[in-house]
């Protein structure tokens, strides 16, 4: 008689079944997140230790499992007493953490990834992110784990290695329960020859032949890992430590310039620091040390701060790798303070750094004029210049002073024609296309290829005046729009790409000839059109003297051949137009 044959009654042998599911091969994930449980049954190691004692609550190291490449750490929470209200995912929870003889650290705190998973489903596989816990990962028990109870929470935290050789320590600590970081030897050699014991349970599996049928299986628990643990910062929390740690170290001794921003240069108790540690004041910074504190200072900074790289001997007239000295830059800010500063300290004003442009030069066509025109080498700005110049500032005057919406925005000036004109040239019937408030435009805003089937018509007065096609797109600056509106006169497109960088292009009748990319600080070979229209000053609300944008519009007007008194009705998206939709052939990306 068999040893349970009394026990059961005999039942025909069963019949062969269809396979649900069949364990593969291991995958190059096998183990690093979770432990390896349907390949290898784990040694067990007994280590009974309370590793953290508070007034009312107990932390028991019971043991560790051992697999192969990675392990398990079990640990017990006993309490006697559960508090009503108390936040569950606290920061202030329990924490754990094993500091490797090597120096480094593993914790239940240490955060996420993001973790791409392929998953199958009816339409074939596709790749999910999901994301994944690292470092001492918290598992979950399930709900119906056998050993939960009221007063004592397992909790097990796999790690995806072993630790090396040599005394591990196990850190627990858990504010809210009066628990202070308590640290425990762990013997790593003794751990990594337990693994050594684990059994591999399917040591010849073989690759699967052919893909299981299609269908769904799946397994569900719910619960999740205690909540006890204190959870990893969120992004929000971290970045905030990170600028709390900056913050802290800001004005830490340092003999160096590393780590001081743009936004640094205007504090003067970070600057003094620095240099009371010894940081050099004509030191080389920046990429491969292009430039100088002094330089960072006169453009981004203060009076007090240039004043005091002064006082420690900061040089002048320093040369940075495009050839501008300090002053160069403050003139370029419009600093008064920052101006005055260095010409106190004797800055040469008047030497050219960039064609025939000086600091001086450029001082000389604003309103800091009187504090470089009596210096030595000062010179009278060509009559050409004072005429360019004006015309400039007129037409960027036209845009007005309030804030300009430029990010996305194309818009096409054309010399001499009449709205009625214009909308025969882009292709449509001037009767058909009446002035009207932008909320009643003929086509949904929120939707961007229709809106690039449209743009806005309008017309501005001048000696000589015009037209302006806008649109929020690019179209407006292609070619094949230029080109149909242009015949007999002169057009010029610009776009404000909201990725960076404004371009434009020009076209006379009916040909397109010229294309830049315009706007930036203008450079020896530019041409003097750039500085005329003040692209080297600062612009846009609390920097500058006009809105930002506006140099570009008024480039845009004269390069045209348009002379406006008032432009900005014309570029305003908020403004009334006339809408045309544009034909196919217009159309052209």
């Amino acid at each position: 008689m068999g040893f349970f044959d009394d026990l059961v009654l005999p039942e025909e042998p069963a019949t062969e079944r269809a396979v649900l599911a069949r364990l593969a091969v291991a995958g190059e994930d096998e183990g690093r997140y979770a432990p390896p449980v349907d390949r290898f049954a784990p040694a067990s190691v007994s280590q009974l230790d309370v590793v953290g004692a508070g007034a009312e609550s107990r932390v028991v190291l019971t043991g560790w499992s051992l697999w192969p490449r990675s392990l398990t750490l079990h640990l017990a929470v006993f309490r006697k007493a559960l508090r009503e209200g108390s936040d569950p995912r606290r920061q202030s929870g329990l924490r754990v953490g094993l500091r490797f003889s090597d120096g480094r650290r593993v914790t239940s705190l240490d955060g996420t990834i993001t973790r791409h998973v392929t998953v199958t489903g009816p339409r074939g596989p596709s790749v999910a992110a999901t994301p994944q816990a690292i470092g001492l990962i918290p598992l979950d028990p399930g709900p119906q784990h056998s050993r939960r109870s009221l007063f004592k929470t397992d909790v097990d935290l796999y790690l995806a290695e072993l630790p090396p050789p040599g005394e591990t320590q196990l850190v627990v600590e858990w504010p809210d329960e009066g628990i202070a970081e308590t640290h425990t030897p762990v013997d790593g050699a003794a751990l990594r020859a337990a693994a050594r014991r684990s059994i591999e349970v399917w040591p010849d599996l073989e690759p699967l032949e052919a893909t299981p049928r299609a269908g769904l299986l799946a397994t569900l628990t719910l619960g999740g890992p205690p909540t006890l643990l204190a959870p990893p910062l969120t992004r929000a929390q971290r970045e905030w430590l990170r600028r709390e740690e900056e913050a802290r170290q800001r004005y830490l001794p340092r003999a160096d310039w590393e780590r001081v921003r743009y936004r640094d240069w205007s504090d003067t108790a970070l600057i003094r620091a620095r240099l009371d540690a010894g940081a050099p004041p004509g030191a080389g910074i920046g990429h491969l040390g292009a430039t100088t504190p002094l330089h960072r200072a006169a453009e981004w900074g203060s009076q007090e701060g240039v004043r005091l790289l002064l006082a420690h001997g900061a040089a002048v007239d320093a040369r940075d790798a495009h050839g501008h000295t300090p002053l160069w830059y403050a003139a370029c800010s419009l600093d008064e303070g920052r101006v005055r500063a260095l010409l106190d300290a004797g800055a040469d004003a008047w030497t050219p750094q960039s064609d025939v442009w000086s600091p001086g030069r450029l001082l000389a066509t604003t309103a800091l004029a009187p504090l470089v025109t009596h210096l030595p080498g000062a010179r009278e700005l060509p009559a050409e210049d004072v005429a360019a110049l004006r015309r400039a500032d007129a037409l960027i005057a036209a845009f007005g002073t309030e804030p300009l919406w430029t990010d996305g925005l194309g818009v096409a000036f054309v010399r001499g024609l009449s709205e009625d004109e214009l909308i025969r040239r882009l292709g449509a019937d001037p009767d058909r296309c009446p002035m009207v408030d932008p909320e009643d435009a003929p086509f949904d805003p929120m939707d961007y290829d229709e809106s690039l089937r449209y743009v806005a018509v309008r017309a501005v007065t001048g000696a000589p005046g015009g037209c302006v096609v806008r649109q929020e797109g690019y179209l407006p600056s292609r070619d094949a729009v230029l080109e149909a509106i242009s015949t007999g006169t002169s057009a010029y497109g610009v776009y404000f790409n909201p990725k960076g960088g404004r371009f434009g292009t020009l076209a006379r009748d009916g040909e397109s000839v010229a294309r830049d990319e315009i706007g930036g600080g203008p450079h020896r070979s530019d041409p003097s059109a750039y500085w005329h229209f003040r692209f080297w000053q600062p612009q846009g609300a609390g920097q500058g003297t006009f809105p930002y944008g506006a140099d570009i519009l008024a480039y845009a007007c004269a390069a045209a051949g348009l002379s406006i008194d008032d432009g900005r009705h014309a570029v305003d998206r908020r403004a009334p137009a006339r809408w045309v939709e544009l034909p196919p052939e217009l159309r052209r990306r």
